[in-house]
Formats: structure tokens, C-alpha cells, sequence
């Protein structure tokens, strides 16, 4: 069968890695990404009209009024974003949600996502632990893909789930059906079924530990999402400054962090992932090809400076508001604020 494959992000001032995500995940073979940007200041929106005029297969939405209709309605805008491409998919036969520190990763970077769902075309969806990048500061804007890498493995997955009548709607993680007890659910590039009543919690969304324990200790699965959380001490900080207005948390900073240290919900020894060095190169080539064919270099260097800038922000709103330090003490943990 052949697929049709779709993307979608909510992008709040996340301008310096659009290029990137959106590069990586349409060399990976997803057919269309739509992204819903909100909040935001930077530079985001030149950055996709760019794109698009090379890529028709971009869409992206200016998403403001969707957002203030979800904060009245108490509603998840990101999930509302979410529900809202569901239900203009219909040309989809396939649908993922990633935030634009997410990158779908085949390990060996061997394989398309069109080729994994043809070898697994009978589940519903297909599940991807999460796999954080180090939290040892690297270089600001580092490349997210080396070909040395040290990860460390995650409780939570990130789903691609069919679009047929089982699905009811979007969650953060996974996807809610209809019938849940009849949904298939493969953690993907495995023959590892993940069920809330063996091995996962919160419709399949979290795994549970006996499970993450039995998966081996030094090799992430075929498939895997790249979670860049950490990044540079420098991102790091800047990232605190979205907050989480998207999930209804009006506090300023982002508190669903742990600072530049080890998840703490699982803690694990390293992952040392050595992706082929000639299929690195030939990745990053690609990657400053799309940069050049889309004319991206001085809107990326604008957006690089205007996220420079948020750290500048954070100083301040830390030098105005000092309680901030000691009542989200865990964010900044590893950090010059520590």
C-alpha cells in the first residue's frame, strides 16, 4: 500500500531549528509536515515562506486564534492543533506529532519511514521511546546528528498511528481510540506490543519499568526519537523562556525541566550510538545543500541571535523576579543559575 505520511509540530519561537527538523523529517520520507506557529516573535514565519516555495509539501498556519480559543475554552492548544490536522487529513494515511526538539531517527540511517511501514503495515501505530541527547554542554547550534553520540534512554514514546475509523483523537504521546482494547500498538521497528494492561501506562504512552529494563543496555531499537532537550547551556536557558503556554501553564518559564541533568524519572548509564560516518557526512551535506536552495543563511543567522537573546531576557526577568531562582531551583540545576 502506498502511504501518504504527515507531520505536525507546534512551533513557538523555535525559528533557529525549523531548517533542520523540517530537512531531517523530509530526508527521512515523510510526505507533508504542517506546522502550527504561535506566540511567536522571531522569525519563524519568513523562514517557512522559504521553504515553501521550494517544498509545497510545507504548510504552516499562523495559529494565534486557535491558541486564545483553547486558553478561553481551557483547552490543550497543542492538542487542539493537533485534533485540528486530524480532521483535515483525509488525504493522510498516516499521521505523527513532534515537537521541533524531536527527531524520528532510524538507527542505522539505513531505511525510510515509507520501507518501516510497509515491513509493519499490520498494527495500528507504531510507538518510539525517546532518547535524550547528553546533558553535557555542547557548542551552541551543534549539529543534533554526530557520528559518536551519547544518548540516554527515556520512559515516554511519541506515535505514528494510521488514520482509519479507530481513531478517536490526538494525545501528547500516543493516540486515543475508539476501542482501545483492539488497537495494536508495535514499539516501532520491534515486534514488542505495548499494552496498558502488560507494559505501558496512559494509553501507551509511557512504558513502564520492567519493560524499559528488559530492552537492551548499550543499543537503542531500530526506530527511536531523538529527544534534543539539553542542546547548549546556552539553548537550554533560552528554551526555559517558552514557558508552556501551549499546554494552559501561564508561568513564565518552561517548569517541566530538570536542569543540565540526568532525567530523574529513569535514571540510565549512557547509550553510545555510532551511526555510519559516511551516511553523517552525506546528511550534512545534504542539510547545507537545503540551506543554500532555500536561502536560509542570513534568516538562520537571525534567528540564531534573536534566541541569543532570550538568555539576555532570562537574566533579567531572574534579576527582576529572584524568587524565580529558589521556586524552580530544579530547572536550573547544572546551569550558571544553579
Amino acid at each position: 500500500m502506498k502511504t501518504n505520511t504527515k507531520l505536525i509540530a507546534i512551533a513557538k519561537n523555535e525559528a533557529a531549528y525549523l531548517p533542520q527538523w523540517i530537512y531531517h523529517h523530509f530526508s527521512i520520507g515523510f510526505d507533508e509536515i504542517e506546522i502550527y506557529i504561535n506566540d511567536t516573535t522571531d522569525n519563524s514565519i519568513a523562514i517557512c515562506e522559504k521553504i515553501q516555495k521550494n517544498y509545497s509539501n510545507l504548510t504552516f498556519h499562523l495559529a494565534d486564534k486557535l491558541r486564545l480559543e483553547s486558553i478561553k475554552e481551557n483547552r490543550s492548544f497543542q492538542i487542539s492543533a493537533y485534533n485540528n490536522s486530524l480532521h483535515h487529513s483525509s488525504d493522510s494515511t498516516h499521521l505523527m506529532a513532534l515537537d521541533l526538539d524531536e527527531y524520528l531517527i532510524c538507527k542505522n540511517m539505513n531505511e525510510s519511514l515509507q520501507s518501516l511501514l510497509e515491513r509493519q503495515s499490520s498494527p495500528d501505530c507504531l510507538s518510539f521511546l525517546w532518547y535524550s541527547d547528553d546533558y553535557s554542554s555542547k557548542k551552541s547550534f551543534s549539529h543534533p546528528l554526530q557520528s559518536e553520540n551519547t544518548i540516554y534512554r527515556m520512559d515516554h514514546v511519541k506515535t505514528i498511528s494510521k488514520l482509519t475509523s479507530k481513531v478517536h483523537s490526538c494525545s501528547h504521546h500516543n493516540f486515543i481510540y475508539k476501542k482501545e482494547e483492539r488497537v495494536i500498538n508495535l514499539l516501532g521497528g520491534t515486534i514488542i506490543r505495548l499494552d496498558d494492561n502488560i507494559n505501558t501506562q496512559s494509553r501507551r504512552s509511557k512504558l513502564m519499568k520492567h519493560q524499559l529494563n528488559a530492552l537492551s543496555a548499550e543499543s537503542t531499537e531500530p526506530w527511536f526519537v531523538l529527544h534534543c532537550i539539553y542542546k547548549s547551556e546556552e539553548e537550554y536557558l533560552a528554551s526555559l523562556c517558552r514557558g508552556r503556554g501551549h499546554n494552559n501553564d501561564q508561568r513564565p518559564l518552561k517548569v517541566n525541566r530538570w536542569g543540565m541533568s540526568p532525567y530523574p524519572f529513569y535514571p540510565q548509564e549512557p547509550i553510545h550510538w555510532h551511526p555510519s560516518k559516511t551516511r553523517i557526512d552525506q546528511y550534512k551535506i545534504g542539510f547545507k545543500n537545503f540551506i543554500q536552495e532555500n536561502s536560509l543563511t542570513e534568516e538562520m543567522h537571525i534567528a540564531k541571535s534573536l534566541l541569543k537573546e532570550s538568555t539576555i531576557f532570562l537574566a533579567d526577568l531572574l534579576k527582576d523576579q529572584p524568587h524565580l531562582r529558589n521556586d524552580h531551583k530544579k530547572i536550573f540545576a547544572g546551569t550558571k543559575y544553579a
